[in-house]
């Protein structure tokens, strides 16, 4: 039953993000295409981690650049799925589905990353399973799901006015807050400390983009 109990815990707890950005949009998405956003997010969480584990014994030494080019190359599954099976769809018809299918993109990459975590032995194992998923909720998991849709904006950018550069550019934001907040958890001790005011004003950025797109189209 705990494992149950576990499982529920590391699929409901980024909902809570993704539940309260989902409600800025003004006409929702069909269930069963957010849905298919989610499972995309968990095979890109699979692609994601055999591409690093390729690549791990070329970075390992260099911490630095292991954090930068992972980060990238999650960012960039996330995007990369969304962007092949749903993006031309029909269903994609106003610029803020772009933020709305990559957050939900993010929650099952967020959901497999917990999943893993309390399951795998690890060195967290002395730290009980709902506290680290409680610690997850106020960082990686929130992570996961701003810098998703930090990018899904810039997309929506290139969509309404074909420009190119605003997307790049936000395809490099989210990367690079993601690469920050991975950097300095596990680099710095008092990294959660740290990375909590970069991560609020991140979810102050996304939540008036969301609000932008949803009162301008």
């Amino acid at each position: 039953m705990a494992i149950v109990y576990h499982s529920f815990l590391s699929l409901f707890l980024p909902f809570i993000w993704i539940f309260y950005f989902y409600k800025k949009d003004r006409h929702p998405e069909p269930k069963i295409w957010l849905f298919l956003a989610f499972l995309l997010g968990i095979i890109s969480a699979f692609l994601a981690y055999y591409v690093e584990g390729l690549l791990n014994p070329f970075v390992s030494e260099n911490k630095f650049l292991k954090f930068l080019l992972f980060s990238f190359i999650e960012e960039f599954f996330k995007f990369i799925l969304i962007w092949f099976f749903i993006f031309p769809q029909k269903i994609f018809d106003e610029p803020i589905d772009a933020m709305i299918y990559m957050m939900f993109a993010a929650w099952g990459f967020a959901f497999l990353e917990n999943f893993v975590l309390i399951t795998k032995p690890s060195s967290l194992a002395i730290y009980s399973p709902v506290s680290i998923l409680f610690l997850r909720f106020l960082g990686a998991n929130l992570l996961h799901i701003l810098a998703s849709a930090l990018i899904g904006y810039g997309y929506a950018f290139l969509i309404k006015t074909r420009r190119i550069f605003p997307f790049v550019f936000s395809f490099a934001t989210g990367s690079f807050l993601h690469f920050f907040y991975n950097y300095l958890i596990i680099s710095l001790p008092p990294g959660f400390i740290l990375v909590l005011p970069i991560l609020w004003t991140a979810f102050l950025v996304v939540l008036s983009k969301l609000n932008y797109l949803a009162e301008n189209g």
